[in-house]
C-alpha cells in the first residue's frame, strides 16, 4: 500500500502528491488528475474493509448516491471504483482547514459558529432530502476553505434511510464518541436526520466553547454520557454565549430525538434569527437524561456502612457522579458506600473517579451538598432509618423489587464459567438494550469471573429501564 501511494506514483489516472490523513476506514491522499489537470482528494478503503464483500458493495452504493448531490457546501465526488484491488473515491480537493484543526487553536465566536452552522444545515438539508444521513458530523468533517466557504466531507460513511446499519454486519460503529447521537450509541437501526442534528449541535457546542460537550476517560465513558448525563451549560466554559444560542444547542442535543428539531431547516431558521440579532422561541426539551438512575438497598446486614447511609442520599450522589462517569456510577457508589465511614470520606473517595483539579473539587462540593436534599439524612449523611432508593416522584415498578444481587445469590455456585460463545450471546442480548457499549461491559464483567448468571446479574445493573432489566434477566436464564 505504501509503495502504491508514495508521492509521485501513479494510481490510475491520478498522480499521488502526498497523504492528507488516515483513519480506521482508510487513507486520504492529495493527487492530480492527469486527464483533467486538476487537484483532487483520493479516499481509499482499508484492506480490512475492502475484503468484506457486503461492506464493499454498500461503500460503492453509497458513493453513487452521494455523487448525485450537487451543492456548494458539499464536497463533490468526481469518480469512484477500484484500481489494483483498492476501492477508492476521487473527490473535490478543498484548499482550507478543518474546523477540528481551527478549534484546537482557538474557539470561534458565537457569530462565527452560527454562520458555520447555517452552512452545515444547508449541506445537510440537501443530503437529507435525498434520503442520506451523514452519521459522523464533527469538526474534522467540516472544512473551511480559504474563501470562507464551508464544505461537508466524508459522506462516504453516510447511509440511505431504510438501509441496514453496518454495525451489525461489520462490527464497526459509525460515529465519533464526542459527537455521536444517543440512538447511535444504542445501536438503533432506524437512524434518521435527527442524529445529524444532534451531532451538529455537539459540534457547534465545541466550536463556541472550545470544549466538547462531554469529556471522559475513554470512548465508552463519553458515549455513556450522551445517554445519561445532563448537557453542561456552554456558559460554564464561555460566559459570552447567549441564552438564545444555549436554547438552540439544548434542543439540538435533546436525548430523545422526538424533542429535537424535526429537520435542519428548522435549525437553520433559528440560527438565522441569532445571526440577525434576534432571539428564537425554542421549546425546551423535557429530558435532562434518558433515565432516572436508581439504587437498590444493599442486601445483607453485614455490609457495614452501606446499610446505614441514607439511600435517598446515595441516589442523589449517584446522579451527580453519573454526569461524569455514566451508568457505572450506580456500581461505584454502592461499592464506595460499603467502605466509607462518613459522608466526607465517601465524597473524597468518589471524587477520585472525576477528572482532576477543578472538576474534582466541584464534584466534592456537589456530593457534600446532597446531604441537604433529603429528609432523613443527618449532617453526616448517615441514617438509622431506611431511605428511599428513588428520586422524589419516581415510583419503582413492582416487578423489579428483586435486586441483581439477590438474583445472583440464587444462582448455583457449581455452574461452569461461560465460554466465548456464551459471552458472545450475552453481549448480543445486552446490546439490545444499551447498544455497542455492551461489548466493553461484557468483557469487563467477564474478567471479574463467575458463572454466566453471575456475570449477567452484574451486567443487568447497566440497564436503566426496569422492564428491560427483567427482559435481559429472562434472556440470561434461557442462555444458562
Amino acid at each position: 500500500m505504501s509503495d502504491l501511494f508514495a508521492p509521485g506514483s501513479e494510481f490510475g489516472q491520478y498522480e499521488i502528491l502526498g497523504e492528507l490523513g488516515a483513519g480506521g476506514m482508510g487513507r486520504v491522499f492529495k493527487a492530480r488528475d492527469t486527464t483533467l489537470d486538476r487537484e483532487v482528494a483520493i479516499k481509499t478503503l482499508s484492506p480490512q474493509l475492502a475484503a468484506d464483500p457486503d461492506y464493499l458493495q454498500r461503500f460503492l452504493k453509497e458513493a453513487r448516491a452521494v455523487a448525485r448531490l450537487n451543492h456548494q457546501n458539499i464536497v463533490q465526488i468526481y469518480s469512484f471504483g477500484s484500481i489494483e484491488n483498492t476501492p477508492y473515491i476521487a473527490m473535490e480537493f478543498v484548499d482550507g482547514v478543518s474546523l477540528g484543526a481551527r478549534v484546537k487553536k482557538a474557539r470561534l465566536s458565537e457569530l462565527e459558529t452560527v454562520k458555520v452552522g447555517r452552512q452545515a444545515c444547508r449541506a445537510l438539508d440537501i443530503a437529507h432530502s435525498h434520503g442520506i444521513v451523514h452519521r459522523d458530523i464533527k469538526p474534522d468533517n467540516l472544512i473551511l476553505s480559504k474563501r470562507g466557504d464551508l464544505k461537508l466531507v466524508d459522506l462516504g460513511v453516510a447511509k440511505r434511510v431504510g438501509d441496514d446499519q453496518s454495525i451489525t454486519q461489520t462490527g464497526l460503529m459509525v460515529g465519533t464518541p464526542h459527537y455521536i447521537s444517543p440512538e447511535q450509541v444504542r445501536g438503533q437501526r432506524d437512524i434518521d436526520g435527527r442524529a445529524d442534528i444532534y451531532s451538529l449541535g455537539a459540534t457547534l457546542y465545541h466550536l463556541v466553547t472550545g470544549h466538547t460537550p462531554y469529556e471522559g476517560s475513554s470512548g465508552a465513558h463519553v458515549m455513556s454520557m450522551h445517554l445519561f448525563a445532563d448537557l453542561p451549560d456552554p456558559r460554564s466554559y464561555e460566559p459570552s454565549v447567549t441564552e438564545g444560542f444555549c436554547r438552540v444547542l439544548r434542543k439540538m442535543m435533546a436525548k430523545e430525538r422526538d424533542e429535537r428539531y424535526a429537520n435542519v431547516a428548522e435549525v437553520d431558521r433559528d440560527l438565522h434569527l441569532l445571526e440577525t440579532g434576534q432571539t428564537p422561541e425554542v421549546d425546551e426539551p423535557s429530558d435532562t437524561a434518558l433515565t432516572t438512575m436508581v439504587l437498590e438497598r444493599p442486601t445483607g446486614a453485614s455490609e457495614t456502612s452501606a446499610a446505614i447511609f441514607d439511600l435517598g442520599l446515595l441516589a442523589r450522589i449517584e446522579e451527580k457522579l453519573a454526569a461524569s462517569i455514566g451508568p457505572m456510577a450506580r456500581v461505584v457508589v454502592r461499592k464506595a458506600a460499603r467502605k466509607a465511614q462518613s459522608l466526607d470520606q465517601l465524597c473524597e473517595e468518589l471524587s477520585l473517579q472525576v477528572g482532576a483539579g477543578v472538576h474534582r473539587d466541584e464534584f466534592r462540593k456537589k456530593c457534600l451538598a446532597c446531604a441537604e436534599g433529603g429528609t432523613s439524612a443527618s449532617a453526616s449523611g448517615v441514617s438509622s432509618g431506611v431511605g428511599t432508593a428513588l428520586r422524589p416522584g419516581v415510583t419503582r415498578p413492582a416487578e423489579d423489587v428483586s435486586s441483581a444481587a439477590t438474583h445472583m445469590a440464587q444462582v448455583p455456585s457449581a455452574a461452569p464459567p461461560p465460554d466465548e460463545a456464551d459471552l458472545a450471546r450475552l453481549e448480543s442480548e445486552l446490546a439490545r438494550h444499551i447498544g455497542p457499549l455492551a461489548r466493553v461491559l461484557v468483557k469487563r464483567a467477564a474478567k471479574a469471573g463467575g458463572t454466566l448468571a453471575e456475570i449477567g446479574a452484574r451486567l443487568e445493573e447497566n440497564i436503566p429501564d426496569a422492564r428491560a432489566r427483567a427482559t435481559f434477566r429472562a434472556a440470561v436464564e434461557r442462555l444458562g
